[in-house]
C-alpha cells in the first residue's frame, strides 16, 4: 500500500515510539491481558492543525481505507488480542508484537494455540458488533481525555502492582515474608512516574499540527 508522504508522516518501524512499543517489557500486560495492540503502520496528517490524536489514521492494507485512530481510543483500545478490525472490510489490520510478549507466547504455545483458533471467529463477530456501536457515536475529542488522571492511576498504579506488589506476592508464595516498607515506598514513586507520563501524553497527544503552508514533522 502506497502512502502520500507529502501529506502524511508514516509511523512504522524504526520510528522511536514504535520501537518503544516493541521493546518495553511492561507492555506485555497491555497486549496479553488487556488486548491493546499497536498497528504496524500509522499515518499522521501533516496538513491538519488538529491535535495529534485527531489527525492520526490507521490504514487497512486490505481495502486501503484510512481509519480514524480514535475508533480504537479509550475502552475500544482493549480487547483487540488478534489485531484491529477494519470497519470497512472487516479484515484484521496487521499489528506489532512486543518482543517479550512473543517470548511468552512461544513458551506457552501448547496452552493457547487451540483455544485461540477456536475463539478467533467468535471474537471477530463480537468485534464487528462493537464497531457498529462505535460508528454510531461521535468520536472522542482530544481535549476530553484526562491524561493526568490516566497516567497517575492507570499507568502508575499498574506499574506499582507489577513492579512492587507482584514480586512480593511471589516472595511470600516461596516461603518469604512481606516487605511492607518496600511496597509503600514504591507506591508514591510509581504514582509520580505515572503523573509524569500523563503530563507527557497530555502535551504529546494534544500537540497541534501546521497547515499546508508549514508542515511540521512529528
Amino acid at each position: 500500500m502506497q502512502y502520500d508522504k507529502k501529506r502524511f508522516k508514516v509511523w512504522a518501524l524504526p520510528h522511536p515510539l514504535i520501537l518503544f512499543w516493541v521493546l518495553f517489557p511492561a507492555l506485555i500486560v497491555n497486549e496479553l491481558i488487556f488486548g491493546q495492540r499497536q498497528p504496524k503502520v500509522s499515518l499522521v496528517d501533516k496538513e491538519s492543525d488538529k491535535p495529534l490524536l485527531e489527525r492520526t489514521y490507521i490504514p487497512c492494507p486490505h481495502c486501503e481505507t484510512l481509519n480514524d485512530a480514535r475508533l480504537w481510543a479509550k475502552g475500544r483500545a482493549f480487547g483487540n488480542w488478534f489485531g484491529l478490525v477494519c470497519p470497512s472490510c472487516h479484515q484484521v489490520i496487521p499489528c506489532l508484537w512486543n518482543i517479550f510478549s512473543l517470548a511468552i507466547l512461544a513458551i506457552t504455545f501448547p496452552l493457547w494455540y487451540f483455544p485461540a483458533r477456536f475463539f478467533r471467529r467468535r471474537w471477530l463477530e463480537k468485534e464487528k458488533e462493537r464497531l457498529v456501536h462505535v460508528l454510531e457515536r461521535p468520536l472522542i475529542q482530544a481535549k476530553s481525555i484526562n491524561w493526568l488522571l490516566r497516567g497517575t492511576l492507570y499507568f502508575g498504579g499498574l506499574m506499582w502492582v507489577i513492579m512492587g506488589v507482584i514480586p512480593q506476592v511471589w516472595e511470600v508464595l516461596n516461603g518469604g515474608e512481606w516487605d511492607w516498607i518496600m511496597i509503600f515506598i514504591a507506591l508514591p514513586i510509581w504514582l509520580v512516574t505515572g503523573f509524569a507520563w500523563g503530563l507527557f501524553m497530555r502535551f504529546f497527544m494534544n500537540r497541534k499540527g501546521e497547515k499546508v503552508d508549514g508542515h511540521k514533522s512529528d
